[in-house]
């Protein structure tokens, strides 16, 4: 419980400071955008007004951004290239302690844990060990658990919308393969002769899994293609006659190379079936806040469907033996054994060895299929996430009433390019009630990315800082900023902690090297327009540079809001605990290159004599 009778320091004025992500918003969208933002800011108002710290406000407010299926944070974020939700969160107090987690996986909201790590910076362990403050992968994934959050199903976290982009991206990129593949003349490789260079068994396990979980996802949506079967690793053709050590499966073993081969025989976790402690939750679930298009429509596209199935076949994609095992490889499936995606029984169940888990709804049932990809397309599919209901699910986070009458109303979201290209983070910065700052950042990362790519909102200085109060400061200036937009150039560019201290010593560094005392405007057009467009990484690079930035500057006379972008538009939203509703923003630039930029100042009353 919040106690806000204790005793406070500065001007008790608090302020919450939001955004959804540097990007482009549809018109369309542009409604539900604001209304994230709107209530993230309204949920952080009400744990400032209760007296609580700028680090609770920071992590509700982001939150309620992780929950909505239209922002690229937690929940609907961006797939990486084998279709798993990988997130990066951080989050900073005004000390300039920090939590931070990268590339993390089957975590609901990533900033909760990214707080969790935050929390137990200050807690000593045995032996003088230190205590992590970022932590990436597995090993977050390991911690969380141990600390009582839930680790959920890979799927959990994976939206309608984002498993169809994710589809159609797969497609657009595998067609681009074979043009290239085309262009070059060269003959295609047979994946199962391509050796993997890992001698690790846990990565072997987890590999598995995740192949498991691709291979649904395209299964559940009529696709195939010569990645949907990918054999598993087995004994070397050199020593398959030969007797198996005891302490290594009888199913891998690694040659003299350290390459892993490949060939008939199927993979066999030594250690049995997966521990039931990993996936506590048994049941998907979807909390999304509005009518998206899913595959339920998929029966009236299978046509397109299974017409690039046959072009693939055509292009000598899906080869006749690869056919045959994956036939084999089903009816292996409907045998209820180990190997298999699912039990391939109508209602969608699947057994405790596999990663299935049972569905919420029946699984779709696709017509029948002639020629050479006749049984693999057809019958019930075990898809990683049921279609979404008739009626539309409730958010758990709460809806807000502030009209927002300047803006359309909702029409969903319409297909690509028209709609949305919103590629990295969320975040927030907060002031409290006794004067202290803080701020944090959640992202999904960018589309199609390889997996265990860390975003710049998982480190501190890159996507989210903060500069503490001098002691001996008379001004008691202090300074946060959280940024969105192309992760690697921010990385290179240190993008907040730049524009942190250039905005903390009010100065524009020029281009001889030097640097000019400025207004606070001209700081922030400066980081961006010198700093970081001009960068030689930048501009030399192969990438576009797209960059959005949110600060908050604190001193004894008040707090002074900033942002800047130079994207084609940046949604808002600011609140303090004298307004009764958020000012929600959707900021336009005028064009490519062009940069939009704006604030707010908040400034306190002057003290009686």
């Amino acid at each position: 419980m919040f106690n806000r009778n204790i005793g406070r320091k500065g001007h008790d004025i608090c302020v919450i400071f939001v955004h959804a992500g540097a990007g482009y918003h549809s018109i369309q969208n542009e409604e539900v955008h604001l209304q994230a933002c709107n209530d993230a800011a309204r949920a952080a108002m009400a744990i400032l007004k209760a007296g609580g710290s700028a680090v609770d406000a920071v992590e509700i407010a982001v939150k309620v951004l992780e929950d909505r299926e239209i922002t690229n944070a937690g929940y609907g974020s961006n797939l990486s290239m084998d279709g798993v939700v990988e997130c990066d969160a951080s989050i900073v107090d005004h000390q300039g302690r920090s939590g931070g987690v990268g590339a993390v996986t089957q975590i609901k909201n990533p900033i909760s844990l990214a707080r969790l790590i935050y929390n137990l910076t200050m807690t000593p362990l045995s032996l003088r060990r230190v205590p992590p403050n970022l932590l990436v992968g597995q090993g977050a994934v390991d911690f969380a658990f141990e600390h009582g959050m839930s680790v959920l199903p890979y799927d959990a976290l994976v939206s309608p919308a984002a498993r169809e982009r994710w589809i159609r991206w797969r497609e657009d990129l595998r067609s681009a393969e074979r043009r290239a593949r085309k262009a070059s003349a060269q003959p295609r490789r047979k994946q199962r002769n391509a050796g993997i260079i890992n001698p690790l068994q846990e990565d072997i396990v987890q590999n598995t899994l995740r192949q498991a979980h691709t291979e649904a996802m395209l299964l559940a949506s009529g696709h195939n293609s010569d990645s949907v079967y990918q054999r598993p690793v087995n004994l070397s053709k050199e020593d398959k006659t030969s007797p198996t050590p005891s302490s290594i499966s009888s199913a891998t073993t690694l040659s003299s190379s350290g390459r892993i081969s490949s060939d008939d025989e199927n993979f066999t976790d030594p250690r049995g079936p997966p521990d039931p402690l990993d996936n506590p939750s048994r049941n998907s679930f979807i909390n999304s806040t509005q009518q998206v298009p899913t595959i339920a429509s998929l029966e009236s596209h299978n046509t397109t469907h299974h017409q690039h199935a046959r072009d693939a076949i055509m292009e000598n994609e899906v080869e006749m033996s690869d056919v045959d095992d994956i036939r084999k490889y089903q009816r292996r499936s409907q045998d209820g054994g180990q190997d298999g995606l699912s039990s391939g029984s109508d209602d969608g169940s699947s057994s405790d060895s596999t990663l299935q888990l049972p569905s919420l709804t029946p699984s779709p049932t696709l017509p029948p299929v002639e020629g050479p990809m006749e049984g693999l397309v057809n019958g019930p599919l075990s898809v990683p996430l049921p279609p979404t209901p008739p009626e539309k699910a409730e958010s758990p986070t709460p809806k807000s009433s502030t009209p927002l009458g300047h803006v359309n109303e909702k029409p969903g979201f319409p297909p690509e390019p028209n709609g949305d290209y919103i590629t990295d983070t969320v975040g927030a910065l907060a002031v409290d009630c006794f004067g202290n700052i803080a701020c944090g950042a959640s992202s999904g990362g960018i589309g199609m990315k390889y997996r265990g790519r860390v975003g710049p909102a998982a480190l501190v200085g890159v996507g989210a800082a903060v500069i503490p109060v001098e002691s001996e400061d008379k001004a008691k200036t202090t300074v946060a900023a959280v940024t969105s937009g192309t992760g690697e150039h921010m990385a290179t560019t240190m993008a907040a902690t730049i524009c942190s201290e250039r905005l903390y010593h009010g100065v524009r560094k020029t281009k001889t090297g030097g640097f000019n005392s400025t207004d606070d405007d001209d700081v922030i057009r400066g980081v961006i327009e010198h700093e970081f467009m001009d960068h030689p990484s930048v501009k030399n690079s192969i990438s576009s540079g797209a960059i959005g930035v949110l600060c908050l500057k604190k001193t004894k006379d008040g707090m002074f809001l900033y942002y800047g972008h130079n994207t084609d538009s940046f949604a808002m939203a600011s609140m303090h605990s004298d307004e009764a509703v958020p000012k929600c923003t959707m900021s336009r630039s005028q064009g490519s290159g062009s940069i939009a930029q704006g604030g707010r100042a908040i400034r306190f009353p002057k003290k009686k004599a």
